[in-house]
């Protein structure tokens, strides 16, 4: 049975403490910080890891900036700093691929971070990420739960990096993983990232489930409330 149309202001799981709860008599409280300063980009969500090949060089690194960017044609689009190793790679090969990994492997998201494939020769082994080839020769990793291969379409300066926009060429998932194509968390847990080396896995709390026709029955009513477009 589909849950009721949402309120604006749905009330809090019976476990959680009222405090945390946002509301419009009690919102949440917001400092304003520079935007120059090292909170910028502390949100959570999930770290991609990006591997690349060129020639006999391969190399992985993680990748906090990143978005699906278009459905037709599919494009995915991740930031990588110039002075990144896998900077030159991608640039050189025009290819990379993204992975998500399980909070099993937060380890080896953290490490790709850390460590540089300038100063390690192998990262893949160094973080113990078995391997397979994949579309244009490049590393798709056993332990993703889903990778999109890559071809280069447009690079963008943006500030201190460089915004890469792929063309996915292939799509490598966990079909255990995704059951009716929704992901089951069950299966993989995605590890998402706090900031300062914290993660955690994702599909341990409340979930909830949206009637999509009450959505649009609020914005049709909306409409007609405005006598125009909401």
């Amino acid at each position: 049975m589909p849950p009721a149309p949402p309120t604006p202001h749905a009330p809090p799981p019976p476990d959680a403490p009222e405090s945390d709860v946002p509301s419009a008599a009690h919102p949440r409280s917001k400092a304003r910080h520079d935007a120059q300063d090292a909170f910028f980009g502390y949100y959570p969500g999930p770290v991609a890891v990006v591997t690349a090949r060129h020639g006999d060089a391969v190399n992985v690194m993680s990748a906090g900036w990143h978005a699906a960017l278009s459905a037709a044609p599919p494009l995915y689009g991740v930031a990588i700093a110039p002075e990144r190793h896998t900077h030159a790679l991608v640039a050189a090969a025009g290819a990379f691929a993204v992975h998500f990994l399980p909070i099993e492997r937060a380890d080896a998201v953290q490490g790709a971070g850390v460590l540089s494939g300038a100063d390690v020769p192998d990262k893949l082994a160094a973080l113990n990420l078995a391997w397979r080839e994949g579309d244009h020769g490049l590393p798709i990793l056993e332990d993703a739960y889903l990778a999109y291969a890559c071809t280069v379409r447009e690079r963008h300066p943006a500030g201190d990096h460089d915004w890469f926009v792929g063309d996915v060429t292939g799509v490598y998932a966990d079909a255990d993983a995704y059951p009716d194509r929704l992901l089951d968390a069950a299966v993989a847990s995605p590890a998402i990232y706090y900031g300062r080396s914290r993660y955690e896995g994702l599909g341990h709390g409340p979930v909830r489930t949206f009637d999509v026709d009450a959505l649009r029955a609020l914005g049709r009513g909306a409409t007609d409330d405005e006598g125009g477009a909401a």
